[in-house]
């Protein structure tokens, strides 16, 4: 098979988004976050799988929407489905570019396993996503391989015109293996059920931007359109603190649907941000709706905050984790 080479189109720097119980032990991997803007912005992701432990193929399920509709964000817009499968080998490591700019989507880094097909989403414009990988034979149909916890995955989203990029690791529910992923499985997701809560600080929104990435979580994700909702608390209301710790009410919430990128702006009154404009501040992110009530599903959350070309800082900086882990709102 003839290599193939990580060749970049541009100079980058890298400084800097289930089903009823099946009995079967073909593993998923979820990839919460995936964003594309050929040739600007791309997520390479990389698919392992442990050794004995794999099909002969794996089922790649992309479900994607455009990230604004008539020029604002997209946050509650439905998904569609991309799906295809792909061979894969025991023990094997696979690297592509999901928005199909590097080696028009097919494995990276002289990969010489034959795949028979590129990795890309293959819709052009700026998406948000998140991917599903599971063991599967030739016809995309789910196997048993006697391990439920055989597939891995890490991801790192780049944004290629700025010079930045932040990275995730695959979720797995270790609990279930169909399409499926739920809070006992998963862990690093949170539930309004339970008020968990997680604080969060943002910088001066005149200077940096804030931006969290989530994904609802729950039953049939190869198909859903999975809502959930945020709003920031202070310890017994709708708000956030300024540095000085005084507490100022903001009623916003901001509603997701199947996977969205919410700048923290969004879920703060005019009056108040105004106020907080060249300090920041900080808050507990809590997964209810407006009203006080449960987020309808759980949400894998990530936070990005970031700078761009912004000499007092250096030029371009950011900063991305996993916000939805052990923290507990009091």
């Amino acid at each position: 098979m003839k290599p193939n080479k990580f060749k970049p189109m541009l100079a980058l720097s890298f400084p800097i988004a289930l089903l009823a119980c099946d009995l079967s032990f073909a593993d998923t991997v979820l990839f919460p976050v995936i964003a594309v803007n050929q040739p600007n912005v791309t997520t390479l992701v990389s698919v392992f799988n442990l050794p004995g432990s794999t099909s002969s193929h794996l089922r790649y399920v992309y479900r994607s929407k455009e990230s604004l509709v008539g020029g604002l964000p997209n946050h509650t817009g439905n998904c569609t489905t991309t799906s295809f499968v792909r061979p894969t080998y025991d023990s094997d490591l696979v690297t592509f570019d999901t928005s199909g700019v590097f080696n028009s989507g097919n494995a990276l880094f002289n990969d010489g396993n034959a795949y028979l097909g590129s990795f890309e989403l293959g819709l052009s414009g700026p998406r948000r996503a998140y991917l599903l990988v599971t063991n599967s034979d030739s016809g995309g149909n789910r196997v048993d391989v006697s391990d439920n916890q055989a597939l891995g995955g890490e991801a790192i989203v780049m944004d290629i015109a700025s010079g930045a990029a932040w990275g995730m690791r695959a979720l797995n529910d270790t609990g279930r293996e169909d399409y499926t992923f739920d809070k006992a499985g998963v862990g690093t997701v949170i539930q309004g059920s339970g008020h968990e809560c997680k604080r969060l600080s943002f910088f001066s929104p005149a200077d940096w931007r804030t931006r969290l990435f989530a994904t609802p979580v729950g039953a049939s994700m190869i198909g859903a359109n999975l809502d959930g909702s945020m709003t920031l608390w202070g310890h017994s209301a709708k708000g956030v603190y300024n540095r000085d710790g005084t507490f100022q009410s903001s009623s916003v919430s901001a509603d997701v649907t199947c996977t969205a990128g919410v700048d923290v702006e969004e879920m703060i009154d005019s009056s108040v941000l105004a106020s907080l404009e060249n300090t920041g501040g900080w808050a507990w992110v809590c997964p209810l709706d407006a009203s006080g009530a449960p987020s309808a599903n759980p949400i894998a959350l990530y936070k990005l905050e970031y700078v761009v070309n912004d000499p007092t800082y250096g030029g371009t900086n950011n900063n991305g984790y996993l916000l939805s882990v052990d923290d507990q709102r009091w």
